[in-house]
């Protein structure tokens, strides 16, 4: 024999009382019972609500009304869950997860169809989830400023170079305009020196404000030849300093990756600043630093850094990825980390292997566009060795 609805309520009556989650059960529109949970969450207490319209309770508990129409809308078979917003006045916004479902009575009785809603106060959570995101984009803009500020001698001086060319072609204005009759156009060309060096210049630092400025916007499309000539004019000063022989072998034509082209910087340029780091106590002539882009199949794109430094060390693994890792004296362990931590987030990875002889080779991996008619796979836009011209 089944047992009557009051029976089944009070079989279930202490386990909704102490449901973690602020529950409410309606019968036939109006407010059937609270539990504990929801009268600390809304201030509120059951003999207060008992018997009260459930519109009328949601209308005082200052939801909107698109919000209470979607609570009161039919509810499906399986259940269904919302999440809400709720404004009060004086008061920070508070955000709640509302999840109905139907509570089986079998038979129905005087009740007919009873159903519950419950409501989760996620409004701390949200916070956290927010200021976490906010330290993690702290993180990120610290190591693109200490990734590029072992390199700021470097950068200065590479500043330094249009600047003193402008003054030298000042003074040879200046030289030229004393004492004697100017013919037309004389000055043309030291004027237009002058233009492109401080255009040199501005592009320096233009270049940099962008990468540490740069929030990241993993929507967009991402060109990998172009992060890495960015990269290159970061760090080829800093290579040119140590006397770093460098190959560069771009592939023509590569598709565009999803994300953002800051983020994608940051990767290449930690493991370029990683590469520069493990050579500098070897000697001179042995230190050779390649960069390789490629299509791999049909949906990736990949990027090889290969260095000729102090290698990886057999135990480490994987690990070498872990934060505060390394195998450099003053290294901070994290560089690696951060970067496959990045390339994760635009839907890549990052390997490590150790390359025969000496060095290490590092291996971006990341999910390409659709490829596009008529592109080539196997095409080249060139390499060049390490000189005194900027390849970016």
């Amino acid at each position: 024999m089944q047992p009557s609805a009051p029976s089944v309520l009070d079989a279930v009556g202490p386990i909704l009382a102490n449901f973690p989650e602020g529950l409410v059960t309606v019968a036939r529109g109006h407010v059937h019972s609270t539990n504990h949970a929801f009268g600390r969450l809304f201030q509120l207490r059951s003999s207060a609500v008992g018997g009260m319209a459930i519109r009328h309770l949601l209308e005082r508990l200052a939801f909107s009304p698109s919000d209470i129409g979607a609570l009161l809308s039919p509810v499906p078979s399986q259940g269904d869950e919302f999440e809400l917003v709720r404004v009060l006045p004086g008061c920070s916004p508070q955000t709640l997860r509302v999840r109905r479902f139907f509570i089986d009575l079998r038979p129905p009785r005087r009740l007919g169809t009873l159903h519950a809603l419950a409501f989760i106060d996620e409004t701390a959570w949200r916070e956290s989830q927010r200021s976490t995101e906010v330290l993690v984009e702290e993180l990120l803009r610290a190591d693109r400023q200490a990734a590029l500020g072992e390199m700021a001698m470097a950068l200065a001086h590479e500043i330094n170079q249009p600047l003193g060319a402008i003054v030298n072609f000042a003074g040879a204005a200046r030289r030229t305009l004393s004492g004697r009759a100017i013919r037309a156009g004389e000055l043309e060309e030291v004027l237009l020196n002058i233009g492109a060096e401080a255009a040199r210049a501005g592009d320096v630092i233009k270049s940099l404000r962008t990468f540490l400025r740069g929030t990241p916007q993993p929507s967009t499309d991402a060109n990998v030849n172009a992060a890495v000539k960015v990269v290159l004019g970061f760090a080829e000063p800093a290579m040119r300093e140590q006397g770093i022989d460098f190959k560069l072998d771009l592939a023509t034509n590569l598709p565009p990756v999803q994300g953002d082209q800051i983020i994608l910087q940051q990767i290449i340029l930690n493991l370029v600043t990683n590469a520069i780091q493990s050579m500098s106590h070897q000697p001179a002539t042995l230190r050779r630093l390649n960069l390789q882009t490629a299509r791999e199949g049909e949906s990736v794109v990949r990027v090889d850094v290969r260095d000729t430094g102090i290698g990886l060390p057999t135990d480490l693994g994987e690990r070498i990825f872990d934060p505060f890792i390394t195998t450099k004296v003053n290294g901070s362990g994290l560089g690696l980390s951060i970067a496959r931590t990045l390339a994760q987030r635009l839907g890549g990875s990052i390997e490590a292997a150790p390359v025969d002889g000496r060095g290490a080779r590092f291996t971006i991996r990341l999910p390409c566009r659709r490829e596009e008619p008529g592109r080539e796979e196997h095409g080249r836009e060139g390499h060049g060795r390490e000189g005194h011209g900027r390849h970016a």
